[in-house]
C-alpha cells in the first residue's frame, strides 16, 4: 500500500510507460527482479544500449498517477516518475539482479514495488 502522508492512503493508482520523463531523477532505492519480469509488466524497454562502455543499458521510464482523497473529502492524485535501470554492468543483465529505481522523491520505490507485487496495473505503454 501506498501511504502520500501518515493519515493519507492511496485509493487507486495507475502507470504509463513512456519514453522519457523530461525530467531527471536519481537514485532512490533498488528492487531485486529479472530482465524478464521487468520486460513482462513495463514491455520493451524505454532506452537499450548495447554499447559495454554506457554507464546505463536498459532503462524504463515510469509515469504513474496515485488517486486519493485528502483530508477535506477533495478527490485529487500525485503524479509519480519512476525509472528502473542497471548501472555500470557493461551489458543488461538478464538473471536475478539489483535493478536502481530512480525517481524524484522515494514514493517512486514504493510505486515500483507495488507493480512488481501485481497490486497497480498498466494504463497505457507507448514503447508496444
Amino acid at each position: 500500500m501506498i501511504y502520500l502522508s501518515e493519515k493519507i492512503l492511496a485509493e487507486n493508482c495507475e502507470y504509463e510507460v513512456v519514453e522519457s520523463l523530461g525530467s531527471s531523477t536519481s537514485l532512490q532505492s533498488y528492487v531485486n527482479t529479472t530482465y524478464d519480469k521487468l520486460e513482462n509488466l513495463f514491455g520493451t524497454p524505454s532506452y537499450s544500449s548495447g554499447d559495454p562502455y554506457d554507464k546505463v543499458n536498459t532503462e524504463w521510464c515510469i509515469y504513474g498517477k496515485v488517486y486519493f482523497t485528502d483530508e477535506y473529502g477533495d478527490k485529487d492524485y500525485e503524479v509519480i516518475q519512476a525509472t528502473v535501470y542497471n548501472w555500470k554492468t557493461g551489458g543488461t543483465p538478464t538473471e536475478e539482479y539489483e535493478w536502481h529505481v530512480g525517481g524524484t522523491c522515494y514514493e517512486a520505490v514504493e510505486f515500483i514495488e507495488e507493480i512488481l507485487n501485481g497490486q497497480v496495473q498498466p494504463d497505457y505503454n507507448e514503447n508496444d
